[in-house]
């Protein structure tokens, strides 16, 4: 009945579809994508979508107008949660402990990583993570030092953490019982003996081999604790130092934050260090100023993961359940005599025209760096650096897209934009964009979130529910946003923008996300490893596959050897 409407008819229908839905539309009939070749029509819903609209008018084509609009849609992931292809990798027969599972992300030499633990044996597997498939390439096998004579030994993995070097550290615990047990008498819970260990293995390289892990080479260290308390989080530096965040239930206010060092000439020797250096924090400064309402952690100084940045010389603390790091420390030597001090990652943001000093700054997803500048009253040339970063806002959780400029030296400049040393360096943030649609998680998992390479994406998982943002980092650093955004997204006199984010087809509840690339979006969920395609040639595809083995897309084609010569 709708393509029996007249044609003018149906173009106004057209007309008042949102960009998204109108996007759909032309790949489901040919009557509603010839309809849609009018230039009035093209133009209004061009300006629905955000990018640069100059140069767009009525004297260009119809043609190259309905390719703009294509490819903005496209570009802005509208229609994603139609249009997103999804495959589901399951665990298979063995079950695998989702909060044990870390991910890694990319390098320039090598892929993302997964690292899972099964439940029934204390094997650690590691899947590389690609766009096009996942691949198991190694099973570790942590080898169990034992504190005294043998007996039945029980294992139990608590924590996983990778490096920024790609190293993986494995936090566990083995509880030794007497070999005197009898089925009468329950002698071997009396006698048992629950020992903590950090075993650490390396992401070595060899020239025939490229990079792998073995379980031949395995640093073992001993880890004291209180009997009272339990690890919540754990992080691993490049040089080995080890940090883990401890919680007892008897004390609900305050968390353990200790620093475990690396003796080097032990590891190199590949012996075992049962009394490592340990460098206790002390306790972060206690916000109650800054504390919201409806914030998940009940109190402001529980401290629940950490993160090594800046090549392991810097340390981002985390409350329960928020993506953007609360506390830091700059101090992270175990030898040092004395503890050092957690500082409140606080920075003034202006937002709206008014300096508002109680936002929490993420890393730097983006940088620009412009070499050689002359300004005024300098007479030697100036390099400009400008980062975009997440800020959150402490007291209503409202968040922005953030930008700070920093100005060096040419001279005295290595030319590089490091995105860790960014957070360092920036001292005012100008808001330029909110974050529509941004929520604190109020599950037990909090909010989780992840930012693609090219810092284009930021995807955020409410429990089932996942979101993305798309942002053309480099038209935000040029700071033409009245162009950029869309006339209802965009207030004049504020000077700040709206970003609307798409839903994702709902895969369960997610616990980690990681992108690969900016198109291919994983995500460990309850019920196993699931990845969204949400490039341009995307059709809504679903896929069931395996873990188990190697997984390689449907449409791999395997290629015979070359024995001959090329002509």
């Amino acid at each position: 009945m709708l393509l029996d409407l007249p044609l003018e008819v149906l173009q106004t229908i057209l007309w008042h579809m949102d960009p998204g839905t109108l996007f759909i539309s032309l790949f489901t009939c040919k009557e509603i994508f010839n309809a849609a070749k009018a230039k009035k029509l093209l133009l209004h819903q061009i300006g629905s979508i955000p990018g640069l609209r100059l140069g767009l008018g009525e004297n260009v084509p119809t043609p190259e107008l309905l390719t703009e609009f294509r490819l903005r849609a496209a570009a802005n992931l509208l229609g994603v949660g139609v249009l997103a292809d999804v495959a589901r990798y399951a665990p298979g027969n063995n079950l695998i402990n989702v909060r044990q599972c870390v991910l890694s992300p990319g390098a320039p030499d090598t892929p993302a990583q997964l690292a899972t633990v099964y439940q029934h044996h204390p094997v650690v597997s590691i899947y590389e993570l690609t766009a096009d498939h996942i691949r198991l390439k190694a099973e570790l096998k942590m080898d169990l030092i034992r504190n005294g004579a043998g007996g039945f030994c029980n294992v139990e993995v608590l924590k996983v953490a990778f490096s920024a070097s790609r190293d993986l550290a494995v936090l566990y615990r083995y509880t030794l019982h007497s070999e005197r047990a009898s089925p009468f008498v329950d002698e071997a819970a009396a006698k048992a003996k629950h020992t903590l260990k950090l075993v650490t293995f390396h992401h070595c390289r060899a020239a025939t081999k490229g990079w792998f892990y073995t379980s031949n080479v395995q640093e073992t260290r001993d880890i004291s604790y209180r009997s009272d308390t339990y690890p919540v989080g754990l992080a691993l530096a490049i040089n080995g130092n080890a940090c883990i965040a401890w919680k007892s239930p008897s004390d609900a206010n305050t968390t353990g934050v200790c620093l475990y060092g690396r003796d080097a000439k032990l590891m190199d020797a590949c012996c075992y260090d049962p009394n490592p250096t340990m460098m206790t924090y002390d306790d972060p400064p206690f916000l109650s100023l800054y504390r919201s309402r409806s914030s998940i952690a009940p109190h402001d100084g529980l401290i629940f993961d950490m993160n090594f940045v800046f090549q392991g010389r810097s340390l981002n603390f985390y409350q329960p359940g928020n993506p953007i790091h609360s506390w830091f420390s700059s101090m992270c030597n175990p030898s040092s005599p004395n503890a050092t001090s957690i500082q409140v990652n606080r920075a003034t943001v202006l937002v709206e025209g008014r300096d508002w000093d109680c936002y929490a700054i993420s890393m730097p997803i983006h940088s620009l760096h412009e070499r050689n500048m002359t300004v005024p009253d300098r007479l030697d040339p100036i390099c400009r650096i400008s980062y975009l970063a997440i800020g959150v806002s402490m007291d209503n959780h409202d968040a922005f897209i953030v930008q700070t400029e920093v100005n060096r030296p040419s001279a005295s400049c290595d030319h590089t934009a490091e995105l860790e040393q960014g957070r360092r360096l920036g001292i005012q943030w100008n808001a330029l964009a909110f974050l529509a649609g941004w929520r604190q998680g109020q599950s037990s998992l909090g909010t989780v979130m992840a930012i693609s390479p090219g810092g284009r994406r930021i995807a955020t998982a409410d429990w089932s529910k996942v979101l993305v943002w798309s942002i053309e980092p480099d038209m935000l650093h040029q700071g033409a946003l009245e162009t950029y955004f869309p006339a209802h997204d965009w207030n004049a006199q504020k000077t700040i923008g709206r970003l609307r984010p798409v839903r994702l087809p709902s895969v369960g509840v997610v616990h980690s996300l990681l992108w690969v690339d900016e198109a291919k979006l994983y995500a460990m969920t309850d019920r196993g490893l699931v990845k969204w395609n949400v490039g341009h040639m995307c059709s809504g595809d679903r896929e069931h596959l395996s873990m188990d083995y190697d997984a390689w897309p449907v449409d791999a084609v395997a290629m015979p050897l070359w024995h001959g010569t090329h002509g």
